[in-house]
């Protein structure tokens, strides 16, 4: 069940992909990278505040509950501790921007940034508050309930972007398309919410919430710093044009976490369940078998898309990104890395171990931020000090490197704690995937249309998994998990009974 699981939380983020890749071609079409860029450091500067409305609750609640603790004690302590974060949140976002205009004397490059981040900031708190639905599902492992209010928050949005970018209705009202998704993200959460148990708040559900949330928040922290810092270094340094360069790339790349985010999202409530039986070598099997198939698949993708980089930004984008060329080339990487962290990540968090999914983000942020000040600006001028000027690439450098070390770091953990080595294919992986790569390189220039990059990629895929099955490490096997995971008419029967209450 893990794998049908697994391939519907995949099969919803191909198509809020592909929805995704359409919005960001009309964005490429219809804004400059400047404008884009206001969007971008709008979202990353109230991404990096939206930690205060998380705290670590998250994960504990998603814990708690796996653990089969009273399910209306928890929703009710943990609805009331998000309504107070997502306040909290607010207050601190309006306490920074006065004393950035008003004590400090600063401002931003355009009128445009601060009214962008007012309606970021509407944005975040309502997606605060939809994690009290959609947490609650994802304890339960009901995929179906977790994942298709997201779809609806993209369809949402990328069809009010179309339709405001096409009437010429600027920056303001793209940025105005995220809170539209996210109101029927929350509505659509709330519907499917209805029949819950909803208790009363428990203050010894909370310490024991905290206790988990107070080493998950250091991990939690960082990470939202880390995945949003770089455009605001960029913005304070540069300019919206090379934020929006830098943005408009990364959308790109970070799509493919979904197949991190597909089996990480079930690992870490599984292993949990599995710790609290005993079950050692069950979680040491499911832990292998994610590392496997997600090194698997994301290999191919990552050094397709490096290898593809000018067909992509040309195809995908627009002829006005193709400053960004060498960022497709790096940036991707990052994803990898990620990826391959992913199943020890979950792995020692169902455990209880928290603290080291903290040290390996608190690591990756030190890590990143002093690259990102090295690499990114020319000079800093009141220290008279000359730096690497490499922009929103540097930035991409800073980010790959970082996402290695705690890549490094959580596998040397995970290996001293549990003893679980790895499996030697992801070097095979590598191999097959950097020959693909290398082919796609050598045809790349002669691609220019949507049909021939597709037809392209699928040959290359072909290739892929022709190599795997000569050297044994793609079987039939292989082939049937695959094709059952996928089957059209087990996975409408599975969301049919999920959202009609039948969990199996």
């Amino acid at each position: 069940m893990i794998a049908r699981k697994s391939a519907l939380i995949i099969i919803t983020q191909l198509a809020n992909g592909i929805l995704g890749f359409i919005g960001l071609k009309f964005i490429a079409m219809y804004l400059t990278p400047w404008e884009y860029g206001v969007i971008g450091f709008a979202y990353g500067f109230v991404a990096i505040f939206s930690i205060f409305g998380m705290l670590g609750f998250d994960n504990a609640h998603i814990k708690r509950v796996s653990e089969g603790k009273d399910l209306g004690t928890c929703i009710a302590t943990f609805a009331v501790t998000k309504l107070s974060l997502a306040g909290l949140m607010a207050t601190i976002v309006f306490i920074a921007i006065w004393i950035w205009r008003f004590l400090l004397h600063r401002g931003f490059e355009s009128p445009l940034h601060e009214k962008a981040i007012w309606i970021m900031l509407s944005y975040f708190i309502l997606l605060i508050l939809a994690q009290i639905f959609i947490s609650t599902f994802t304890a339960r492992k009901e995929i179906a309930k977790a994942r298709i209010p997201y779809f609806l928050y993209t369809l949402g949005r990328i069809s009010a972007t179309i339709f405001v970018l096409v009437n010429g209705y600027g920056v303001l009202a793209v940025a105005y398309t995220y809170l539209l998704g996210e109101i029927l993200h929350f509505s659509y959460a709330l519907y499917l919410f209805r029949g819950y148990p909803v208790g009363k708040p428990s203050f010894e559900y909370f310490k024991s919430y905290a206790s988990f949330a107070v080493h998950a928040v250091f991990g939690a922290i960082p990470w939202l710093i880390m995945s949003n810092i770089d455009k605001v270094i960029i913005q304070l340094f540069w300019t919206a044009q090379e934020v929006g360069n830098y943005f408009a790339i990364f959308n790109l790349s970070r799509f493919f976490v979904v197949f991190a985010t597909a089996i990480s999202t079930l690992l870490m409530p599984t292993v949990s369940e599995l710790h609290t039986k005993n079950r050692w070598q069950e979680i040491e099997r499911v832990t292998l078998e994610s590392e496997r198939y997600l090194s698997m698949i994301a290999f191919i993708i990552i050094f397709s898309m490096i290898g593809l980089a000018k067909p992509v930004i040309h195809i995908l984008l627009s002829d006005k990104y193709m400053k960004a060329l060498p960022i497709l080339q790096i940036l991707p990487l990052f994803v990898l890395f990620d990826i391959l962290a992913r199943p020890y990540q979950s792995q020692l968090q169902g455990m209880d171990m928290p603290q080291y999914t903290k040290n390996r983000v608190l690591l990756m942020l030190a890590t990143q931020i002093t690259l990102d000040l090295i690499l990114v600006p020319k000079d800093i001028k009141s220290l008279g000090i000359k730096l690497f000027g490499l922009g929103a690439t540097g930035a991409a450098i800073a980010t790959v490197i970082a996402y290695f070390v705690g890549y490094v770091y959580i596998r040397v953990a995970a290996w001293k704690e549990t003893g679980i080595k790895g499996r030697t294919s992801i070097l095979w992986h590598i191999t097959s995937a950097l020959i693909v790569a290398l082919l796609l390189r050598i045809v790349s220039p002669y691609i220019g249309r949507w049909y021939e990059l597709l037809g392209i990629s699928l040959l290359g895929l072909g290739i892929y998994v022709g190599i795997l099955s000569l050297i044994g490490e793609f079987t039939r096997k292989d082939y049937d998990l695959f094709m059952d995971t996928l089957n059209i008419k087990k996975m409408i029967r599975y969301v049919i009974d999920e959202l009609r209450g039948k969990n199996e």
